[in-house]
């Protein structure tokens, strides 16, 4: 009787260390695919704020989703079109855009940016120059992230 005691036991032993070893090496996997897809969304962040900065319609558009909106620092609701035709048109332009706290977190196939952006620019001629918080959303569909909706707060002065 001892003898099966002692074998219930042992086998329920390597059974856990099996599990734990499964679970590690697949939590390492996870944290470098996370890792992986922070750097992603990290380099889309910076290659967004250039296309701003350089008015570069071109690229905001591959970087957008088709069904892209922003909610801007006035609470007015953009769509990718709008905010494309004003780069194109130029009745949207910045001097200098820098981007600082980011705070990236993937979920599966959606990342959530939140950070901190300093821009000076104008729309329609009127300054747009401010200090500003956003969130971003990106999805990952057919291997390729795309922003899916932004959302500006202007930051207290």
């Amino acid at each position: 009787m001892n003898r099966v005691i002692s074998f219930c036991f042992l086998t329920l032993a390597i059974a856990f260390i099996a599990v734990s070893f499964g679970t590690s090496s697949n939590s390492a996997a996870s944290a470098q695919m996370y890792g992986n897809a922070q750097d992603e969304i990290k380099k889309l962040e910076e290659e967004r704020n250039g296309a701003i900065v350089h008015g570069d319609a071109a690229v905001l558009d591959r970087l957008s989703s088709a069904d892209y909106m922003v909610i801007n620092e006035w609470g007015q609701v953009l769509t990718k079109a709008q905010i494309l035709d004003g780069f194109k048109s130029g009745a949207l332009k910045f001097e200098s855009r820098e981007q600082s706290d980011l705070n990236i977190r993937v979920y599966g196939n959606t990342a959530v940016v939140i950070g901190r952006a300093t821009q000076k620019g104008t729309q329609n001629g009127k300054s747009m120059s401010a200090s500003i918080r956003f969130s971003r959303v990106y999805v990952k569909e057919k291997g390729k992230w795309a922003a899916v909706s932004t959302q500006n707060t202007p930051v207290a002065m």
